[in-house]
Formats: C-alpha cells, sequence, structure tokens
C-alpha cells in the first residue's frame, strides 16, 4: 500500500451547491499547493448532522475504500477560510459557509457523463462481482445510506462510484443495542441495500476482499489516524474508535463474510 497523502485544497469560489439534499454540498473551484485550479464537491462541516465526525466518517471510509481498490472519489482537505461566506448572495448558504471556517471534506469531481445510479437499475452480470464488494464494505462499514431509494451511487457505462459515508461506522450515533455485523445481528436493515435484491440467491467469492482486510494493518490504521486534521479530532474519539473497530473487523473477518453470506442465501 502507498503511502497516505490527502491533498490540501483551498477553496477560492463556489460553482454550484445541491439545495435538494440534506448537507447542500456544493461544487466548488480551489486551488493546491501549487496555485493550480481543481474543481472539488464539498459537504459543509456546519451541514453534518453529526459535525466533526462525519467529516471522519467520509475521509476514512474514503481511504478504505482506496485500500480495498473500490472505486471511490479521490478525497481532499478543503480550507474555507473566514470571510470567504462573504462573496455568496445566498443567505442560507453564506451562514453554513461562515460556519464551516477550516477544513472541510471534499470529493473530486468526475467527468461528464457521470450520473446518479437510477433506483432499481439492473446490475449486468459483469458488475455483480462489484456490486456484492460495495455490499461488503457497506455492512463492514456500518453505512445504512446506499438504500434503492438512495442510491448514493454514481455511473457512467461500467463504471460504478461510491460516495456519501457521512453515516458510515453508525455505532459512533449511539445506537441502542448495536452488534458489530460479524456477530450476524441487525443485518435484516441491508435488505434495502441498492443492490441486495440483485445479489440474492448468488454465489459471491470474498476472497479479495478477505485478504484486503487481513492486509489492513495496525500500521495502515495508525497512518489512517494521522490522515485525519487534528481540528477534527479536538475533544472528538471517533477516528481511534473506528480504528478500533477496524481492528476488531480483520480479527473476525471470516465470521463478517460468513454473516453477509446468510441473507444472500
Amino acid at each position: 500500500m502507498s503511502a497516505i497523502q490527502v491533498p490540501h485544497l483551498k477553496a477560492t469560489s463556489m460553482l454550484k451547491v445541491w439545495h435538494d439534499t440534506r448537507t447542500k454540498p456544493r461544487l466548488m473551484l480551489a486551488s493546491d499547493d501549487a496555485g493550480n485550479p481543481v474543481e472539488v464537491v464539498v459537504k459543509w462541516r456546519a451541514a453534518m448532522e453529526l459535525k466533526a465526525t462525519g467529516l471522519v466518517c467520509e475521509l476514512i471510509a474514503a481511504l478504505l475504500a482506496e485500500d480495498f481498490d473500490l472505486p471511490v472519489p479521490q478525497p481532499f482537505l478543503v480550507e474555507v477560510e473566514p470571510g470567504f461566506h462573504l462573496a455568496i448572495r445566498d443567505p442560507e448558504i453564506a451562514q453554513l459557509a461562515q460556519n464551516s471556517v477550516g477544513l472541510n471534506f471534499g470529493s473530486q469531481r468526475l467527468p461528464p457523463g457521470v450520473g446518479t445510479w437510477p433506483k432499481d437499475k439492473p446490475v449486468l452480470s459483469r458488475l455483480q462481482p462489484l456490486a456484492a464488494e460495495v455490499l461488503a464494505f457497506d455492512i463492514l462499514t456500518q453505512n445504512p445510506d446506499r438504500r434503492r431509494e438512495n442510491p448514493n451511487l454514481l455511473w457512467s457505462g461500467d463504471e460504478i462510484y461510491l460516495y456519501d459515508h457521512e453515516q458510515a461506522f453508525s455505532f459512533l450515533a449511539g445506537v441502542i443495542g448495536w452488534q458489530p455485523p460479524w456477530t450476524g445481528q441487525q443485518l435484516d436493515f441491508f435488505r434495502n441495500h441498492v443492490f441486495f435484491q440483485q445479489l440474492k440467491s448468488n454465489a459471491v467469492n470474498w476472497s479479495r476482499l478477505t485478504g484486503a482486510l487481513e492486509a489492513l494493518t495496525d500500521g495502515r490504521l495508525a497512518a489512517y489516524l494521522e490522515a485525519v486534521p487534528n481540528e477534527w479530532k479536538t475533544n472528538n474519539d471517533a477516528a481511534d474508535r473506528i480504528a478500533g473497530y477496524l481492528r476488531d473487523a480483520r480479527q473476525h473477518r471470516a465470521e463478517l463474510f460468513a454473516a453477509i453470506n446468510h441473507p444472500l442465501k
């Protein structure tokens, strides 16, 4: 695995805001350390339900997906400087920008032609192995938010991209009675996953993901923690709790994939 380097960008201007989504992400023009312009989709830290915890979930889930060789837009850390909000005419968005000064989570803007995965779109046979790994990844990361009616997937032809992991690692939200997925408990929730019905009764080979989880060393988990900005970790132990959970998942990987198989039979 290569060293983790999450590029740092500075927001320069807003290009578009998606008002019809809860967190009102925006397409922004930003600049990298060399002054090169970069178009990036940014989630306002002030609009995150769990605030810094949501940012941590977004970043660690993206890094984990990259290590598992799953298709996810490149993550960025995007700095919003004081006074950035003064150029925004929409009062609601200006307030979000003012309350989001500091580092926000950003994702690479994908090329034109990439669209949202339609509800109940058939999964071609050649894409079913990837669809199965997406389901397993969401169960591992305890992300209940990739549902039939809200796929949180982008696609173009044979390309599928995962995005929106704010609600991953849902045990951080203090769910009463939560059990880790390798116990086989509470997996019925994932029957509404965007790919569940189309994968049901299919034989799935989990050897690649099992190996990827086994390769997630303590050193790699420590690198994830290093990649999380200190300002997201102040009075917030989410990153440490996620690392501990992933260590446990690695130890229980055989039970995890056996549990994932059970509802698919």
